[in-house]
């Protein structure tokens, strides 16, 4: 059997407006989302330091392997820096200045302990509760890192942002052992890929 369904000329005009209105709405709320990357210090800044290795320059890689991997899932990503440095109010108002965007700030470690090592995911308001847990999750699996663990701290580039907003030390380069790890660039691939796949799923359940 074969039923038509007919629809009046005159109707089209107003289904096309109404198709138009709701693809502009789904589209609208797919588009905000955005994720703002945070590589840490910069500029005169180094970070922490071993050597010739510096802190400022392997966040900044991680960022970008991290924005690939976004942006290949159909994820805007905005940097805070990209060479020079950005104060942490700099950083705060960049990610302030989009409605719907979470805050990734990339960092590594540094301890008077040389022994210390491992992964720690910071956060600080209760709805970046649930993507620090994923991120710090998904990491260790990926990495086989010691889990230092999530830890609620207020550091400003975390209370700062309106939405969900977390803070990431992949490792400790005053640990030798862990610092070569750190400068090898299959480790930060994993890093960057592990912290987006939990970003991407953050994203599915928010």
């Amino acid at each position: 059997m074969i039923i038509r369904c007919s629809i009046h000329r005159s109707t089209f005009p107003s289904l096309l407006l109404l198709f138009v209105v709701l693809g502009g709405l789904l589209l609208g709320e797919a588009s905000a989302f955005r994720v703002v990357i945070d590589p840490g210090h910069g500029g005169h800044d180094s970070g922490a330091q071993n050597g010739s290795v510096l802190e400022k320059h392997l966040a900044l890689d991680v960022s970008r392997r991290l924005a690939r991997y976004l942006n290949r899932r159909g994820i805007k990503t905005t940097y805070t820096r990209e060479t020079g440095f950005v104060s942490l109010n700099g950083r705060v108002a960049i990610a302030n200045r989009y409605k719907d965007a979470i805050f990734v700030s990339i960092h590594f470690n540094s301890a008077s302990n040389r022994g210390a090592t491992g992964i720690e995911t910071f956060y600080y308001t209760p709805q970046s509760e649930l993507l620090a847990h994923l991120v710090q999750t998904n990491v260790i699996h990926k990495t086989r890192r010691v889990n230092r663990g999530v830890k609620h701290r207020g550091f400003r580039v975390i209370r700062g942002p309106r939405g969900p907003s977390i803070l990431v030390e992949g490792g400790f380069l005053s640990n030798s052992r862990e610092c070569r790890r750190c400068i090898d660039k299959v480790h930060r691939q994993k890093l960057a890929e592990a912290i987006g796949h939990a970003i991407v799923r953050f994203r599915k359940v928010r």
